[in-house]
């Protein structure tokens, strides 16, 4: 359902013809006026137009009668007394589908009585205005309407109350679990109005004897489950306690007390690998750590050897060239010349290198001294680094023990706290041995149940064969038990389920609201009785009456919101006083996250206060129409204008 149009004519504050036209692409409608404008009027309109008396505005209303109501709202400015609402919607946003509800009375007459007409895509529907009701309640119940169509003081009142059964029913409602409900008594009516129709049939009566068996033993096996689960949560608490326990006496030194002979044990331990790195460090700067002073020096002979060494094989080269000259000049006497000319340039490159000796180093004495620069000396400094690191982490664990060590102890509180260690570890013990006895008695238990519920299913099977060839009223017996069944199972499945999907999107909704996301890390909704329960992120339940004000107006929002998806139905939201009781980071997270999102079409009807300047302009990307309601003080009556209350300024 989106709203398309509304036209008010004398109603409430609204004189004369006013009309609301809605066709914005964005989801937010806004619509801004003062107190006493017109705003919760607005909302009381759209709720008149589509349920008439069955609106909650009438139920929760002052008014006894319905016409008294109605007259309440006539505006008597032009004389005439004559009211009427327009509505104009399509089912699923789209132009298919354009139904318009029309209400109108006279306010002149003694007795209200309302007229009411409905067209369908322009065209008068008279089966429609005849089962007006009921084709609403099909889009969406009367009963459910708050849901979508709230006030956000009401909401901010809820917020402080549990989740009383009224909202239980609802959200079944909302869910499609109330329809399977009201089956099923549908059916039991059938089933015991047929049955003591025929009381004289003793196999009809065996068969109830039977279900009242497997009712028995269901109900049975029910309340030992309950104190399963309830002892299951004792434990669980007992645990809980013991591992806080369990924290305090490590807190308060109880594991320094019984890890003291180990700790010394490792100190020693350190202490020992502290001398034997610092031994080998003495041993290293009696050896070749020295040489590092003189590294450079060391280079230099090494430099001046390498020179030494080119010049005297440069020299034993050129003595070996002269010898030659003179057998190959004596073979070859036509190249003399040449020959003469390039032994002269071999002797003179020898004279230019010519070297004096300084240190006549051998070539061993050379590689060693190559080698020592090359590789020992490095090596022996990554050893000494990592000796040394390995000596200062010794150091380090020294001194983390000894600081372990030297906390101060209270030995009598911790004498305490392992005495109520002990006393927590024997009771988890009991209550454990206790919850085997239970599941014992469960499984006893579940036997019985599954043999009541064959000997019924066997029995009904039988006599309900039996029945094939009897009356209309019999079969109707049969099937409605044989649906009753199936009702039933698919209840408890189809419920689990949903309170599931509820869950997680409630979950969802909250974590994008809400300003503590760390606060609660997850909501569950129990699959029987549909109480909330709220997680932080250790996994214990956080109490509602922790949470701030703004917090739980926040939660019930989420409800709200997770509700609207999880229906799956198309549905506008209506908002009166949007943002009551609420901080200002809270505001800003249903403005920027919650209003463009809570429906296709969200309308917001607010004070300047409530959405002011800075609010708006956060808005305004997802705003689709927008609306300022006017007050004329000298004629009393309120005008539509468009645009929102800070247009122009």
């Amino acid at each position: 359902m989106i709203l398309r149009k509304l036209i008010m004519h004398n109603f409430g504050v609204y004189a004369s013809t006013n009309q609301f036209e809605f066709q914005g692409k964005e989801p937010i409608v806004l619509i801004g006026g003062m107190n006493g404008r017109g705003k919760t009027t607005f909302l009381e309109a759209v709720l008149v137009g589509l349920y008439g008396s069955n609106s909650f505005a009438y139920t929760e209303s002052k008014f006894k009668t319905y016409g008294q109501y109605l007259k309440s709202y006539v505006n008597k400015a032009d004389g005439t007394n004559q009211t009427y609402i327009e509505l104009e919607f399509s089912l699923d946003g789209s132009d298919e589908e354009i139904y318009l509800v029309h209400r109108e009375w006279d306010g002149n007459t003694q007795r209200i009585r309302e007229k009411i007409w409905v067209k369908k895509n322009g065209s008068d529907n008279s089966f429609l205005t005849e089962n007006w009701p009921m084709f609403v309640e099909n889009i969406l119940p009367s009963a459910l309407s708050n849901f979508f169509f709230f006030d956000g003081e009401k909401i901010a009142e809820l917020a402080v109350e549990n989740t009383n059964d009224q909202m239980k029913e609802s959200i079944k409602a909302l869910l499609g679990i109330s329809v399977l409900d009201q089956l099923n008594n549908d059916l039991g009516r059938i089933i015991s109005r047929l049955s003591s129709a025929s009381t004289e049939d003793q196999d009809l009566i065996y068969l109830e004897e039977l279900r009242k068996k497997r009712d028995n033993a269901e109900n049975d096996l029910k309340d030992v489950d309950d104190e399963i689960y309830r002892l299951e949560e004792k434990i669980d608490s007992l645990h809980v306690e013991l591992e806080k326990k369990n924290a305090e006496y490590a807190i308060k030194g109880g594991d320094i007390v019984e890890q003291r002979h180990d700790l010394m044990k490792q100190r020693s331990h350190h202490m020992a690998l502290v001398e034997r790195y610092e031994d080998d460090l003495l041993e290293q700067a009696a050896g070749e750590i020295p040489l590092l002073l003189v590294k450079s020096l060391l280079a230099d002979i090494e430099y001046q050897g390498k020179k030494e060494q080119s010049y005297k094989t440069s020299t034993m080269a050129t003595k070996k060239v002269r010898t030659l000259y003179d057998d190959f000049v004596n073979k070859y006497p036509e190249s003399k010349a040449a020959i003469s000319k390039f032994v002269d340039f071999v002797q003179a490159d020898n004279d230019a290198q010519k070297q004096e000796e300084v240190y006549g180093l051998s070539d061993n004495t050379l590689y060693q001294i190559h080698r020592l620069n090359t590789v020992e000396l490095n090596e022996c400094v990554n050893h000494v680094r990592l000796q040394m690191k390995r000596r200062d982490e010794s150091y380090s664990k020294i001194d983390e023990i000894d600081n372990y060590l030297s906390v101060d102890i209270d030995e009598k509180a911790l004498n305490r706290i392992f005495k109520r260690i002990k006393e927590l570890e024997k009771e988890i013990l009991t209550e454990e041995v206790n919850l085997t006895a239970l599941q014992q008695k469960r499984t006893t238990l579940h036997g019985a149940t599954m043999i009541a519920e064959s000997e019924f299913s066997k029995a009904a099977e039988q006599i309900l064969s039996s029945l094939e060839s009897n009356d209309d009223d019999k079969r109707t017996v049969k099937y409605a038990h044989m649906a009753v069944e199936i009702i039933k199972r698919y209840r408890i499945r189809l419920q689990q389920n949903k309170a599931g999907i509820l869950a997680k999107t409630m979950t969802d909704c909250y974590r994008k609201l809400a300003y503590k996301k760390h606060l609660i890390e997850e909501i569950q909704v129990d699959s029987v009785s549909l109480d909330l329960h709220y997680l932080n992120g250790n996994g214990d339940e956080v109490e509602k009456k922790k949470l701030s004000a703004g917090e739980k107006q926040l939660m019930v929002i989420s409800l709200l919101w997770a509700l609207a998806i999880c229906s799956k139905k198309k549905l506008p939201v209506i908002i009166d006083t949007p943002l009551s009781r609420l901080d200002s980071i809270h505001r800003e997270a249903l403005i920027t996250t919650y209003f463009p999102n809570a429906s296709d079409q969200t309308i917001i009807l607010s004070t300047d206060s409530e959405i002011d300047q800075k609010y708006y302009e956060l808005m305004r990307p997802h705003i689709g129409d927008e609306f300022t309601l006017v007050y004329d003080d000298e004629h009393m009556k309120t005008s539509i204008k468009k645009g929102y209350l800070f247009e122009g300024k």
